[in-house]
């Protein structure tokens, strides 16, 4: 990458001569390509390159912001600026549209964070160069690629945020309110979220499935005749089921229902035979309900409550079994989600979230 290093100013006395000629050149590079030929633009670039070695950073930030704006700016030299000192390199980092994918990459891994700050507030940075601006890591930047909004990201891109924002809180905020951001890596995100981001991925991605459910109505009782022999059809008509508690584990539980399991849960706390009894009996993954009683927050059970259609004094019997106030600060934000989700948006995210753990489970 010889030609992205930062020029080394030749040890010289500033001349006015040499100011007007940098001058010059950089106005003669700038023409458009009815006046000047590619050759000759390619030469005049050259002596120019020549020139701004021995100048100071003066003349080159003069030369550099005089080459932001053109659209013909020659590569190298826009490059070489590029990768300058910051107060020579960002006027054409923020503004040159001449600038390629290519030479962004150079420019990325070459500069600074203040190079890579400016590339981040660029309009319309790529797929490819926001995978580049995230994956240095460092969170000023990864802050200024997810504000702006003409940046486009991948989905591998929002999946690496959204595994980063366990660490960087900070993200889980921005992230929300990117369209890229799918309801799987919603829902993943959630647990790392504050209360006001978790409603609002709620309100967003919890949906209900009325088109699902009546479009696939007639095709259970097939399943059924065929014994429910296909674990791929198994698994998203289980996601697709209008029914989410076990009706068969209720008939076989020594608690009776899940109400009668919870009740035991509230005077015994979480005893590992009860959690497995609740887990079965709500029909989710035991991994997935110790999530939920491991989270301090009160969302998640919520959730679990309204999506198998349990009373609000249910969720108090899981809290207080937990050993957890009646009065503490999370229960508000929790009767907030209840309140707010219907049942079948409620099963929507279970359901995500047990499959999720269906899948670890199998990898």
């Amino acid at each position: 990458m010889a030609n992205a290093e930062p020029l080394e100013l030749i040890h010289e006395a500033p001349r006015r001569a040499r100011d007007v000629l940098a001058r010059r050149l950089a106005d003669i590079v700038g023409l458009p390509s009815s006046r000047l030929t590619p050759r000759e633009r390619w030469i005049v670039a050259d002596l120019l390159f020549d020139i701004l070695k021995a100048s100071d950073v003066t003349v080159r930030q003069r030369c550099a912001r005089r080459l932001a704006g053109l659209v013909e700016a020659p590569g190298r030299l826009l490059r070489v600026l590029a990768c300058d000192e910051y107060e020579v390199a960002e006027p054409i980092l923020e503004e040159s549209r001449a600038l390629t994918d290519f030479d962004l990459l150079e420019i990325v891994q070459a500069g600074t964070l203040q190079h890579r700050m400016a590339i981040a507030r660029r309009e319309n940075i790529s797929e490819i160069i926001s995978a580049a601006l995230v994956s240095a890591g460092e969170p000023p930047v990864v802050e200024c690629v997810l504000k702006n909004k003409t940046t486009a990201l991948a989905a591998p891109t929002v999946d690496r945020l959204v595994g980063a924002a366990q660490d960087e809180v900070r993200y889980a905020a921005l992230l929300i309110r990117r369209e890229e951001l799918r309801p799987a890596q919603a829902f993943r995100l959630f647990w790392d979220c504050e209360h006001a981001e978790r409603f609002q991925i709620l309100e967003r991605f919890a949906v209900d499935r009325t088109i699902l459910i009546d479009s696939t109505e007639d095709i259970f009782p097939m399943v059924s005749k065929e014994g429910w022999d296909d674990p791929l059809v198994t698994r998203v008509l289980r996601y697709i089921d209008r029914r989410q508690r076990n009706r068969e584990a209720a008939g076989l539980s020594p608690y009776g229902s899940l109400e009668g399991a919870i009740d035991a849960f509230c005077v015994e706390g979480a005893q590992q035979e009860l959690v497995s009894e609740i887990a079965t009996l709500a029909a989710i993954h035991k991994r997935l309900l110790l999530r939920m009683i491991d989270d301090m927050a009160g969302e998640p059970l919520a959730i679990l409550c309204k999506a198998t259609g349990l009373k609000w004094t249910s969720f108090q019997g899981l809290w207080t079994g937990l050993g957890r106030p009646a009065q503490d600060d999370s229960v508000e934000p929790a009767r907030k989600v209840y309140d707010s989700l219907s049942v079948e948006k409620a099963q929507t995210v279970l359901r995500y979230w047990n499959l999720t753990f269906e899948d670890a489970e199998r990898r």
